[in-house]
């Protein structure tokens, strides 16, 4: 059976409200089902009692929520419509008498009509799904395993220098072309998104250019504040890019996009050490989406709490731990040393794929002086002993017996993994880094260690 490996939300995730769609009224989805029995089997040619179960599950945990149910009538068919909240793909499982028979993904979205037909017992070898998203994700997928094909070949070193660019450009274009002319659906967004990233890989000016003009669809507002964003403070400055920011604002009449822009404004200006103007516009966001008597967002608890306790400028939180050499650290004998903090556990797969920088980073700046410290978080010392049997260690570990784990996680608010803590020699706090803000870390390095 063929299986559409994605996430079964996709979007805009920001930690906003509910999405625009969920205030609108929303146009149904339509379904139509036809299931026969291969003669040499079954020749009553009765097909009814094929049960057809459309379902989402939050987790393996969580109980299953039914989007649409139907039953076959003796001709296989069954014809009706739902109102989805979510466009996505779903699982689709078809039973008869109490036995499940097979589980298909489905990709579901407003507005849409969905055709699937095929014969029992050799049905994964027979049916179909038809319908506009699915149309589209074909033509997507194509382009997708071409490019990827293309890119192996980059890697491997067979292509000529001179022809990468020509040739990457060639699959930018294919991918403009499937959002261009599949507006609407998922596929779109998905060719949106590759796109941009492969720009971002080789030429970040086009990739501005082409963000720009991809404003009609709401996927690209997120990839704006992230890609763009990104793109514009390095060229650009800070003012610049919260300029930029604002502008935004002013393409988009949805208030959860709004609300995501506003939050990203406070970030940066969190991020680049504007702690007393992220303050401000926090307590003005905080009168603006917080409901009195409801809890606030985990974003705005989040950071309400960094700005208090752990923004740039503020002491370090105190700690103390023994490394696996024995020796004894704290914040206050790293007085002097300006270090990076980093705590995770050490089978975390990001941190894993991070490894390698981090050793680059260390070993180029410890030379400047920089001191780097990793606290792991694994419930197993094996799991540790394994990592570096593996790997070289360069730089100190903390020994697990010698911390309080839940007191860590307390003190320095961490909520995801890797996280990472850039101080000054004076123990101040340069500035706290989140799983892929890793990479983001190197220009505060190399401007802490210039002030240093």
């Amino acid at each position: 059976m063929k299986q559409i490996l994605w996430t079964l939300v996709i979007g805009m995730m920001f930690g906003t409200a509910c999405s625009a769609k969920q205030e609108k009224e929303l146009k149904p989805t339509f379904i139509n089902i036809h299931f026969t029995v291969d003669d040499s089997v079954y020749t009553t040619n009765d097909y009814s009692n094929f049960n057809v179960l459309v379902y989402n599950r939050q987790n393996a945990a969580a109980a299953a929520d039914t989007i649409f149910f139907g039953i076959t009538d003796t001709t296989g068919r069954i014809n009706g419509s739902f109102k989805l909240e979510q466009e996505g793909a779903y699982p689709l499982q078809v039973s008869r008498n109490g036995i499940n028979i097979t589980t298909l993904r489905v990709i579901l979205s407003e507005d849409d009509t969905v055709n699937i037909s095929g014969t029992f017992p050799n049905f994964e070898e027979t049916y179909s799904i038809d319908s506009r998203e699915s149309r589209a994700m074909a033509v997507y997928d194509r382009v997708e395993r071409g490019f990827q094909l293309t890119n192996r070949y980059i890697l491997a070193g067979q292509v000529p220098d001179t022809l990468i660019t020509f040739e990457l450009q060639k699959w930018v274009d294919l991918y403009w072309e499937v959002f261009e002319e599949r507006k609407g659906t998922i596929a779109s967004k998905f060719a949106l998104e590759g796109m941009i990233n492969l720009l971002d890989r080789y030429d970040k000016v086009q990739m501005f250019e082409k963000l720009n003009q991809s404003f009609d669809e709401d996927l690209a507002f997120g990839l704006a504040i992230t890609k763009g964003k990104d793109f514009l403070a390095d060229v650009k400055g800070l003012d610049e890019t919260l300029s930029y920011m604002d502008s935004l604002k002013t393409l988009t009449k949805q208030d959860d996009i709004i609300q995501a822009i506003d939050q990203s404004i406070i970030k940066i200006n969190f991020d680049s050490a504007r702690v007393e103007e992220a303050d401000r516009l926090l307590q003005r966001y905080d009168s603006k989406y917080n409901e009195k008597g409801v809890e606030p967002s985990f974003w705005y608890k989040n950071l309400r709490y960094e700005i208090s306790y752990l923004a740039p400028g503020l002491d370090i939180p105190e700690f103390s731990f023994i490394t696996s050499d024995g020796d004894t650290i704290s914040n206050s004998s790293m007085i002097g040393k300006p270090y990076v903090l980093e705590f995770t556990p050490m089978a975390d797969q990001m941190y894993q794929s991070q490894y390698e920088e981090a050793t680059v980073i260390y070993q180029i700046y410890n030379r400047s002086g920089l001191e780097y410290i990793t606290i792991p978080f694994d419930q197993s010392v094996n799991t540790i002993i394994a990592f570096f049997q593996e790997r070289d260690r360069y730089w100190e570990l903390a020994d697990p017996p010698s911390f309080n784990k839940q007191e860590l996680i307390e003190d320095f608010n961490i909520q995801y993994f890797p996280t990472r803590i850039l101080v000054n020699k004076e123990g101040k706090i340069v500035r706290k880094f989140v799983g892929v803000e890793f990479d983001e870390i190197i220009p505060a390095i190399t401007s802490t260690l210039k002030n240093n």
